[in-house]
């Protein structure tokens, strides 16, 4: 009896779930005019296409030559546009590039990078311009990235020697290498090594997943990370007692200079330094 009741519960659940799908599709179907793609099914939408293919670019060239260069896919909830011919990705590309220049902005890169101020996740507007405009001829130019080179040529000698000292006993390889870049990058943007760096690349590698209640602790831990630093910039400033001017004196400069169309608040100087590192 309690297993009857049970799957008839189980049924009725079923049956809600499929009825609200095919309301949301109907009310979707309504208002979108969307381009053909293969039949969907509940929740997981085209999720099931790509079962037994361990290729999917495969299974989307398939796909495609059903459906046609211009094809619409349901990844769960996410709604999809597959692409799949030059010309087709010309209109995307070229003649409505920008009408499709912004990304989408999900969970994790919208809490990390405070709403998308950064440069890789900030909407196609005048303030991506700009910041673009920051990157490329204050951030990363040539002269920038030169001014770096003998801190590049400490990390490396560094490295070598790290190396050389093992000698004799396995090593992990990629783990050295790992480290010695986040430490030139993190010096680039930061100056001097500093207290929190190993807790900082640590909670950089847990960005990509979590729920919204686990990344805002870690943007917390970060945040609070970064607003130490930039605190010890200022205060470097105030005392004359900068090294070398580093990526986030360059931010405080422009900040404080007020030459920038769209004056950058502490938080956008956060996550275009976040973005950089990452």
């Amino acid at each position: 009896m309690m297993v009857l009741q049970y799957s008839r519960a189980l049924t009725t659940f079923l049956l809600f779930l499929s009825l609200v799908w095919l309301l949301r599709l109907f009310k979707r179907s309504k208002g979108q005019k969307l381009p053909p793609g293969p039949w969907k099914l509940p929740l997981i939408g085209n999720l099931h296409n790509f079962v037994g293919s361990s290729l999917p670019h495969r299974a989307l060239r398939e796909l495609a030559r059903k459906h046609g260069p211009l094809m619409h896919l349901q990844l769960g909830k996410v709604s999809a546009l597959v692409v799949s011919s030059p010309k087709m990705a010309s209109k995307f590309m070229k003649t409505h590039d920008l009408a499709f220049a912004s990304r989408p902005l999900f969970l994790a890169p919208k809490i990390m990078t405070y709403g998308g101020s950064d440069i890789g996740f900030s909407p196609y507007c005048d303030y991506w311009r700009q910041m673009k405009k920051v990157c490329v001829l204050e951030l990363l130019s040539a002269k920038r990235v030169q001014s770096f080179s003998s801190l590049r040529e400490e990390e490396v000698h560094n490295l070598i020697e790290s190396i050389h000292s093992s000698s004799g006993s396995p090593i992990d390889l990629s783990q050295h290498i790992f480290t010695s870049t986040t430490t030139i990058l993190c010096r680039a943007a930061f100056g001097s090594k500093y207290k929190d760096q190993d807790a900082f690349l640590s909670l950089t590698k847990l960005l990509p997943c979590g729920t919204k209640a686990k990344l805002g602790k870690i943007h917390g831990k970060i945040d609070k990370i970064l607003e130490n630093i930039i605190h010890e910039h200022k205060e470097n400033q105030k005392s004359a007692s900068t090294e070398q001017e580093d990526l986030v004196d360059v931010l405080l400069g422009l900040q404080k200079s007020g030459t920038l169309e769209f004056p950058i608040t502490t938080n956008n100087i956060k996550g275009v330094i976040l973005i950089i590192r990452i």
